[in-house]
């Protein structure tokens, strides 16, 4: 855990996973892609909807999600029990309803591609934000992980992702969801010194509404066309 003035931050192998700010509601959502998801699931979402999160980390958007909404259910998936165990006890608010025994969050520690294979349980909308230190698992990250997504989840999904502007995980990942939703958008966060952005997408059976406002620094992009990633020829990590 790192802390920076107001904000707690939760890294792995000194990469930043998480962030809370010390703030109520959605201000405590420090790190602007998640402000970014947060908007798309207010203009996207009816009320009391059940989310599934494919990845912990510092479980703040299922804490803005069932502080909002106290109808919402939210349903977290963390292959590692000591990430949980430190965000419940360093990141305030999300540690408060993670060791708070709220029967609206249910969290299994498992990986994110068998909980997919075996889930039978159905959800309204998801949020993949599943990380090995700075990379996508490749296993998450296919055209055959995001079609068992689309079977269980009858609403929108967002992905965040982390590359360079226009890189091939953007492009593979953007071809999978063009390929199974009619709907798709993405937007760019700023560039960082390594050359590499928050790349975020929402991708929906339904037209989705533009956003009043962005978070600062993040803009709409197109993305290349490329070949969708499979199980047999998928995403390789960053080298």
């Amino acid at each position: 855990m790192q802390v920076q003035g107001d904000t707690v931050w939760l890294l792995s192998d000194r990469t930043p996973q998480a962030a809370e700010a010390d703030a109520p509601g959605p201000a405590m959502l420090a790190l602007p892609y998640t402000r970014w998801i947060w908007s798309r699931m207010q203009a996207d979402l009816g009320p009391a909807p059940s989310v599934l999160f494919i990845g912990g980390g510092g479980y703040s958007l299922p804490a803005v999600l069932l502080d909002q909404d106290p109808r919402a259910r939210a349903m977290a998936v963390e292959i590692d029990p000591l990430i949980t165990r430190v965000a419940q006890g360093h990141l305030p608010r999300a540690g408060a309803l993670i060791g708070g025994g709220d029967p609206r969050l249910r969290i299994a520690h498992a990986d994110g591609r068998l909980f997919l294979n075996e889930a039978t349980e159905r959800f309204d909308a998801a949020v993949m934000d599943a990380f090995s230190s700075g990379s996508v698992p490749a296993h998450l990250a296919t055209r055959e992980a995001y079609a068992r997504l689309r079977a269980m989840v009858d609403g929108p999904v967002y992905v965040n992702l982390i590359d360079r502007p226009d890189g091939p995980l953007l492009r593979g990942v953007h071809a999978i969801l063009s390929e199974i939703y009619p709907h798709v958008q993405a937007v760019q966060g700023p560039v960082s010194a390594r050359g590499r952005a928050n790349l975020v997408l929402a991708a929906s059976d339904r037209a989705l509404a533009p956003l009043a406002a962005l978070p600062d620094g993040f803009a709409p992009v197109a993305v290349t066309p490329a070949r969708a990633f499979t199980d047999d020829r998928g995403w390789i990590g960053h080298r």
